[in-house]
């Protein structure tokens, strides 16, 4: 099983920041997970070259991230306001 790697990227054009997801090893993410102008959490998945298998303990990895992620994000921005 791959590592996930998790990188927070800021971006002047979206409110709140955004975890990229990478496999180890991969030059590129294979998924973002964000927070859309409902305050809900998105997972946008990339289309890549080769195909991304992921067992369903990564799957978790990923969900306790986002949900850790969310109100994290909320409240840097709320704060910064």
């Amino acid at each position: 099983m791959s590592e996930l790697i998790f990188e927070k990227v800021g971006d002047i054009n979206n409110i709140y920041p955004y975890l990229c997801v990478y496999l180890k090893g991969h030059a590129n993410p294979f998924m973002d997970i964000t927070i859309n102008n409902k305050n809900l959490v998105e997972f946008f998945i990339y289309k890549n070259e080769v195909s991304i298998t992921l067992e369903m303990e990564q799957w978790n990895e990923i969900m306790k991230r986002a949900e850790k992620f969310l109100p994290e994000a909320l409240e840097n921005v709320s704060s910064a306001a």
